[in-house]
């Protein structure tokens, strides 16, 4: 089994201390990747797309700040190169913490018979000190087993960001046709799926943010909402609900 038939691109703000991590992990793991540079807007209209204020209003209650701007264009330039390189590829962001098995995962997914357009491999501000917690509390509802993996949906899907995932070339020509228009922030999964592009999610998850030693550039703008323990004793008892509802897609 081999990850050679696997483009890898790496998103970055070619800051020093996020090239030494990205780079020391992904050699570590024998992976050869590309760098792409992001777009760093001064101002959302200077985006070479139209934005629809009036959907991204009634989506989020909010407009879309210059960093997720931002951020929506710089994938969508690497989902351009997908298409155009004609081989399924993982997307990073620069500040990704890889889990050893990554390789093991492609090689796995490499020739599956497993329809997807994309596969998440991570979800954003989820801390991966915990990550056997976060595993309980979010799992999949529908799977297919994948060697040592699982493939499948959440049970609720949201905007979990974008800090690393697989995209085949079919899937990344569906992102691209969706996203003529900028009508959502770059991670909002649910929306695509809406337009009929195929996400799948891997468990265990292979990539984290590593937002606590490399600072976000984009939390500044949008700020996550503090949780209470009444909300993370709510979420056990769901996630212990999930479990007992999860089940392998026959």
């Amino acid at each position: 089994m081999s990850t050679e038939q696997f483009g890898v691109y790496v998103l970055t703000m070619r800051d020093e201390t996020r090239i030494a991590s990205i780079e020391r992990q992904l050699s570590q793991l024998g992976l050869a990747f590309e760098y792409i540079d992001a777009t760093v807007l001064q101002n959302i209209e200077h985006a070479d797309l139209p934005i629809d204020r009036n959907a991204i209003q009634g989506r989020y209650g909010r407009m879309l700040a210059k960093g997720e701007v931002s951020c929506f264009v710089s994938h969508r330039r690497i989902w351009q190169q997908v298409v155009d390189s004609g081989k399924p590829s993982v997307i990073f962001e620069d500040d990704a913490l890889v889990e050893n098995e990554l390789p093991q995962f492609l090689a796995r997914l490499d020739g599956a018979s497993i329809s997807f357009d994309v596969v998440l491999l991570g979800h954003s501000k989820k801390d991966h000190r915990h990550k056997k917690l976060y595993h309980f509390l979010e799992p999949l509802k529908r799977w297919k087993p994948l060697g040592a993996f699982k493939l499948g949906r959440g049970f609720k899907t949201w905007p979990s960001g974008a800090v690393g995932y697989v995209v085949t070339p079919v899937g990344a020509a569906k992102l691209l046709a969706v996203s003529n228009t900028i009508s959502s922030v770059l991670d909002d999964w649910p929306y695509f799926e809406s337009a009929g592009v195929m996400v799948q999610e891997v468990r265990p998850l292979l990539v984290w943010e590593d937002f606590i030693n490399i600072e976000s550039s984009l939390e500044g703008e949008r700020q996550t909402p503090a949780r209470s323990k009444l909300y993370f004793i709510a979420r056990l008892v769901r996630g212990c609900i999930r479990h007992l509802q999860s089940k392998k897609d026959g």
